[in-house]
């Protein structure tokens, strides 16, 4: 009997067996399951029964069926010990949402068996388009399925069908002799634990969420040197967040109260150390001036490293494993809070990520309550932190400052501040420098009773006095360049590199001086992990708004970036890029911060320091923010030439993004502004990019039309690379239509043109083109060597999401060889990549094609045992 017909012939047993499993777990459910269960479980059978009607797809009814016996098996275990009181609120609504899922599926289901049962001969061809549409259909609702099993907590691995399927086939011959539900009770839980069993083991073998696999530089923040008085809090906070259910809490009081340095302290707790591990991130809302900036935050402090064009999406992928609980702390949330006219995107984002009830929120920010009312906040709400106790403020102020214990006006001092620890750090660094509590106590009154500047309330004014007394203390006149320091800090809210600084501040002599002296007041910091000096979000707020940096500061900030970016802006794919990329990407923050201003004066250092930085970043991480900025001056200023070119990045940057009709417009702005410019070249570049949109939208007749004429225009003005990425988008066209013998043409021209340029990305995209056209064609040889080609190609130039593409290429073909074991080993290679740049998309496709080998090596085995029985 032949391969297929075996397989084939085994189908009903399969089904059938299933099906029997599912009436034995059905028993069982009807005596030690809650109704919600036993429902879900009624629905799968019902399915089955419906599968075992449809005669078509046997092969993916086959495996939607073991799926569901996956499912059922895996809720049966998990909650075979609970009562209906024992299921949550959240599972049960999982169980809710699971039960309209499979009705859906029902539907559907019954829906091909009918249709599958009315075609006749005369239907033949007909019966061929539905049979793939059916068979894609049912390969979908697997996938749900599976996906399903992820929400209640088990990792679907390779090989868990097989061994569910011998659970079948166990339980249908365990059926046949055993009457006692109870025995069948203790005989199911015995496989299932078998099951667990395998799964663990697998898990140890390979990764099995996002957090396995971050950069081995991740670190935490430093923990804060001193922290008196807060044990009870520490305590408290630790306890909630490590034993509350979806904890979501905010630690709220006025700035200088110890927020931050709470925060940090509780992170490194040993009860929250021991269940959240390496899933601890720590992200500096401070820096947030708009929610788009705010999503990139917490993206990067996630550690994605690669970005899709929908960054909340990232996101959410990187947080998507219910397996892995992660503690995500939103330091100085008031910042992007206060953003006018952003809040509800503000509260959208902190909406989506609550949502993940294994996502655990612990948010500072300066207010009186947690901020939004649609986050269910845990109950009972932290209490606003109050300030230090008299003895702990005491400790606080001597530690800094030992020569002042014993001094009869330092409790008095310290009831003035407030016995806020900021107020009192910064005045005990005072007196760490020759001042007595006395004279501080009495410059600490004069300065409260002198100006209407220190308005607020006590602790604020507290703050606001001490900061004000410390810019103005002895130390810091003795050293001028210190106060220029502290303003230029002001500006850069991921402060400044130690490597940069020194270009930064060309006009301070004393630079070193000047930081010791800022140390030493204790005005600002030295943030080791990132190894820049910085100031504390209470200093940096009041510096920016009572002590600005100077013009000529400003001016010398803006000129130390426009060089810092003109001296790291490698074309994408030139060999220097990914070293130039890296060093831009440590100082994206501030230069998205710095860039803005400078460019309102319309100078045009600035302005071509911000095209170069949104180049980078459109081949990096597209964002909107300062190419739209340059747009806008340059209209105002109406600079025709540096407008063509910032329409033109704004055109890419939105096609990146995805907003095609945004990026039609700005692509023909462009062209426009280039046309009265007479600059052909600057046409045919934004002819290109209207011919990958009509390419992207299926629109081929005039795609191919805009890259003739790009090309065309190209070569005349000798831009060899123009002519080749016209050449490529020729060659897509050609693929996406099945004209092979042209696609591999355009391909191969465009290849040999690159490598003349040395441009080995480009030549890396063309080899993966060329391995999808003979990949396609079934010639896996030729196909294999230009992917592996590619992929070392792709490595060099540091394109990581390149390498994992080439790998779930290389996996396909394997697969469709029916080399199982070399396809699951590029694929979970491959995944592990997906999982590190955050590629939402990546990793679905790895999982659903890990899915497809289980498939396969199932097969292997149902027909090796096949044989054997006809063999006997």
């Amino acid at each position: 009997m032949p391969r297929w017909t075996r397989a084939k012939a085994a189908v009903p047993y399969i089904v059938g067996g299933t099906k029997i499993t599912l009436d034995v777990l059905s028993k069982v459910t009807s005596l030690i399951h809650p109704p919600c269960i036993q429902t879900v479980i009624s629905v799968a059978s019902q399915i089955i029964t419906i599968i075992e009607g449809v005669k078509a797809n046997r092969d993916d009814t086959k495996t939607l069926a073991g799926r569901l016996l996956g499912l059922v098996t895996v809720i049966s275990e998990i909650h075979k010990d609970k009562t209906d009181n024992d299921i949550s609120p959240g599972v049960r609504n999982s169980l809710n949402r699971l039960k309209s899922e499979l009705d859906e599926i029902s539907v559907e289901i019954e829906a091909m068996r009918v249709s599958t049962d009315t075609h006749t001969f005369k239907g033949f061809f007909k019966g061929i388009v539905l049979y793939s549409d059916n068979g894609g259909k049912i390969r979908g609702y697997t996938t749900r399925i599976g996906w399903a099993m992820n929400v209640f907590q088990v990792e679907s691995r390779i090989g868990d069908s097989l061994r569910l399927l011998e659970v079948a086939e166990d339980t249908r011959h365990v059926r046949v002799v055993v009457d006692d539900v109870h025995v069948i009770t203790q005989e199911t839980h015995q496989h299932i634990a078998a099951i667990r069993g395998d799964i663990a083991s697998i898990a140890t073998r390979a990764p099995t969420s996002a957090m396995d696999v971050l950069p081995s530089s991740f670190v935490l923040p430093s923990r804060p040197p001193i922290l008196y008085g807060r044990d009870k809090e520490i305590k408290d906070i630790a306890h909630r967040i490590t034993t509350t259910e979806s904890p979501r809490y905010a630690i709220h009081g006025p700035g200088g109260i110890g927020k931050t340095a709470l925060s940090l302290e509780v992170m490194e707790h040993p009860d929250v150390a021991e269940k959240y591990g390496n899933s601890r991130h720590f992200v500096q809302c401070e820096q947030a001036t708009t929610s788009a900036l705010l999503i990139e935050l917490i993206a990067r402090g996630l550690g994605i490293e690669e970005s899709s064009n929908d960054r909340m999406k990232d996101v959410m992928s990187r947080l998507q494993d219910p397996d892995q609980p992660v503690l995500l702390i939103l330091d100085n949330f008031e910042t992007p809070w206060d953003i006018v006219g952003e809040k509800s995107r503000v509260e959208s984002i902190l909406c989506q990520i609550t949502s993940l009830p294994h996502v655990a929120i612990l948010l500072t920010m300066r207010s009186d309550a947690p901020p939004s009312t649609h986050v269910q906040w845990s109950l009972p709400w932290l209490d606003p932190i109050s300030a230090l106790t008299e003895d702990a403020a005491h400790a606080l102020y001597v530690n800094v400052d030992p020569k002042a214990d014993g001094d009869s006006s330092l409790d008095t001092l310290l009831a003035e501040l407030s016995y806020m620890p900021l107020a009192i750090t910064l005045m005990a660094s005072m007196g760490r420098s020759g001042q007595r509590p006395t004279a501080l106590l009495q410059a600490w009154r004069d300065k409260a009773g002198g100006t209407d500047l220190f308005r607020g309330t006590d602790k604020n004014k507290s703050v606001n006095i001490s900061i004000q007394l410390s810019i103005d203390s002895n130390l810091m006149k003795s050293v001028p360049e210190a106060l220029t320091l502290l303003s230029l800090l002001a500006m850069l809210p991921a402060g400044a590199s130690m490597e940069l600084l020194p270009s930064l501040a060309l006009d301070l002599p004393n630079l070193v001086l000047a930081q010791v002296t800022l140390s030493e007041a204790t005005l600002a910091y030295i943030d080791s992990g990132k190894q820049a000096m910085r100031l504390l979000s209470p200093v940096r707020s009041y510096v920016l708004k009572h002590q600005p940096a100077s013009d000529s500061i400003k001016h010398t900030v803006y000129g130390a970036y426009a060089q810092f970016i003109a001296n790291h802006n490698a074309e994408f794919g030139s060999p220097d890029f990914p070293e130039d990329a890296r060093v831009l990407a440590a100082e994206e923050t501030n230069l998205e911060a710095i860039l803005p201003p400078s460019i309102q004066s319309g100078s045009r250092s600035a302005i071509e320091a911000a095209i170069d930085f949104s180049r980078y970043q459109r081949s990096t991480r597209p964002r909107l923010e300062v190419i739209t900025c340059v747009v806008e001056v340059c209209r105002r200023n109406a600079n025709l030439e540096p407008l063509a070119r910032s329409l033109f990045i704004l055109g890419e940057v939105e096609y990146f993004l995805g907003h095609y009709d945004e990026a039609q417009t700005a692509y023909q702005q462009a062209s426009s502004a280039y046309g009265g410019l007479d600059d052909r070249l600057g046409v045919a570049n934004c002819l290109k990019g209207l011919g990958n949109i009509h390419r992207v939208r299926g629109q081929y007749s005039e795609a191919r039309a805009a890259y003739q004429r790009a090309s065309g225009m190209c070569g005349e003005l000798d831009d060899r690379r123009g002519v080749a990425n016209c050449l490529v988008g020729c060659g897509e066209i050609h693929r996406m239509q099945n004209r092979y013998p042209d696609a591999q043409t355009a391909y191969q021209q465009a290849s040999d043109i690159y490598g003349e340029l040395r441009d080995r990305l480009g030549v890396a995209n063309c080899l993966r083109g060329l391995g999808d056209i003979n990949r396609m064609q079934d010639r896996y040889s030729e196909a294999q060597i230009a992917y592996q080609q590619a992929s070392g190609m792709y490595g060099e130039s540091g394109s990581q999401g390149g390498v994992a593409d080439c790998l779930q290429s290389l996996g396909e073909i394997h697969r469709m060889q029916c080399r199982y074991l070399e396809a699951q080993k590029v694929y979970q290679q491959a995944l592990s990549i997906y999982m590190k740049l955050g590629s939402r998309l990546g990793v679905e496709n790895s999982l659903r094609s890990l899915g497809d080998i289980e498939q396969g090596l199932y097969k292997e085995a149902e027909d090796r045992d096949l044989g054997c029985w006809c063999g006997s």
